[in-house]
């Protein structure tokens, strides 16, 4: 079915439609011959398809059906109606149009296609109290295009679901789920040719979602605090186990899909529960990271399926989950019995911080020196601090590995038992250092690092077993 044909069988049971930017009203057409609706607005901005439009009109004979209005956008409509629809245009100019007449379209019925940014106005009209009755994707000439149906509700989405439509990747239709094979084969063609970490990881990001629509993960992302972040839980079973909390890298602008996945399989496999943090998927300045990974570890604090609760985080992760262990009254006293640390940001000292991570986290906040000083880890260690797996490689070339000896140094100061591996070679954002994490970029496994995973396995439960020789 073409675009037109379907936004048009849309409207069906509405009585008066506005069609925003009707270009030649081939639409408002349709509708009225084909699917009941008795009355029709066709507005755009210009006066050429206007007046195409009211010619198609007159010849059709339902000029008596259709008021052509000239209008940016809701400016210059003055008559009610019961379904709006715009089609046609970049999400941006949708908000913009939607923005400005918000008062004209409350409780309307809205059939939305964007050519661009659709995640941008489904996220807009779902802050603005609209959710999604249904959803549509097809192909048009060649062209792949998705369109969606908004009503008046309360529900909120998870920043994955407005990303890709919550009904789309509910009914995972065939059109949908190839469109995404497509971009994922584009992908990863162009993923190997990109040197930049960071801008590999965001990528990377794209690639984890595209496997998730493919492959159909039902993993429900539960949102926290009224924000689109949002966690993930992977329970083996009900039995009582240590459960690994995972916080994972991006420099705080994004949560990285080779440290959340990966490392939550591996956990799984040698009988851990787990659970993925995504605690940026906003980019509210500081304290909301911890306050979101809080909230989860809080949930937890009292499990009868959980035994220990074990933080992991990995460079600006392992920055938010240690700050969030040492603030513990900051964030009404979240339980972390052990911590494992990757390469993690630590200190704001200007010789050797990660300087981008405090920017992203603190926004307009980064020139306030005493709360850079309050970031700066090394110095907030106490004797309170959890006891520590920490490793990090000699060569890493974005986060220094002076984050990592500083902490050492300070869990020494404090008498607090740790165990540090640092690789003499290796850059940043390896993960598990092998092709499960790699994302096919080759330098991200080292045979020789790898071992840090199961390394960490034997101290957990080096670590428990001593507790159930002293009990």
């Amino acid at each position: 079915m073409k675009r037109i044909d379907l936004i048009a069988s849309l409207t069906k049971g509405s009585n008066k439609i506005l069609d925003i930017g009707c270009d030649h009203a081939y639409t408002v057409i349709k509708a009225i011959k084909d699917y009941g609706v008795n009355y029709a607005i066709a507005s755009d901005i210009n006066d050429g398809p206007l007046e195409i439009a009211k010619k198609n009109i007159i010849e059709r004979k339902i000029e008596d059906k259709v008021k052509i209005v000239k209008s940016d956008g809701l400016k210059n409509i003055n008559d009610d109606f019961d379904t709006a629809i715009i089609s046609g245009m970049g999400g941006n100019l949708i908000i913009d149009i939607l923005s400005n007449g918000l008062d004209k379209i409350k409780n309307k019925k809205l059939i939305i296609s964007a050519n661009s940014d659709f995640y941008l106005v489904r996220k807009f009209l779902n802050n603005n109290g609209f959710i999604i009755s249904d959803e549509y994707s097809l192909v048009d000439d060649n062209k792949y295009y998705e369109v969606s149906v908004f009503i008046m509700g309360d529900k909120k989405y998870a920043s994955f679901e407005l990303k890709y439509g919550p009904i789309l990747l509910n009914k995972k239709e065939d059109i949908f789920i190839n469109e995404y094979k497509k971009r994922l084969k584009k992908l990863e063609e162009f993923l190997p040719t990109i040197k930049d970490t960071i801008q590999k990881d965001e990528k990377l990001v794209l690639r984890n979602d595209y496997f998730k629509i493919i492959l159909g993960d039902k993993t429900p992302m539960i949102p926290i605090l009224n924000t689109d972040n949002y966690y993930r839980e992977y329970f083996i079973d009900n039995k009582k186990r240590p459960l690994i909390i995972i916080s994972a890298g991006g420099g705080y602008k994004y949560t990285s899909p080779r440290e959340s996945e990966p490392i939550q399989s591996f956990y799984n496999e040698n009988g851990f529960h787990s659970v993925i943090v995504n605690y940026r998927e906003d980019l509210n300045s500081y304290p909301a990271p911890g306050e979101a990974l809080a909230y989860v570890i809080n949930l937890y604090k009292n499990d009868e399926r959980v035994s220990k609760i074990i933080g992991i985080g990995f460079s600006a992760g392992g920055h938010n989950i240690l700050e969030v262990a040492l603030h513990k009254e900051k964030y009404n006293n979240p339980r972390i019995d052990y911590l494992i640390l990757g390469y993690p940001v630590i200190t704001s000292d200007s010789r050797y911080w990660h300087k981008g991570s405090f920017q992203n986290l603190l926004n307009d906040k980064f020139n306030d020196n005493e709360l850079l000083k309050k970031l700066s880890l090394e110095n907030e260690v106490n004797e309170n601090a959890p006891e520590l797996f920490l490793w990090a490689t000699f060569t890493d070339e974005s986060v220094n590995v002076m984050n990592s000896l500083l902490l050492i140094e300070a869990y020494k100061k404090n008498n607090i038992n740790a165990e540090f591996h640092m690789y003499p070679m290796g850059g940043h954002g390896l993960s598990l250092a092998n092709s499960k994490s790699s994302g096919g970029d080759k330098n991200k496994e080292i045979e020789y690092i790898e071992s840090w995973a199961m390394d960490s396995v034997k101290w957990i439960n080096y670590k428990l077993k001593l507790i159930e020789n002293n009990s």
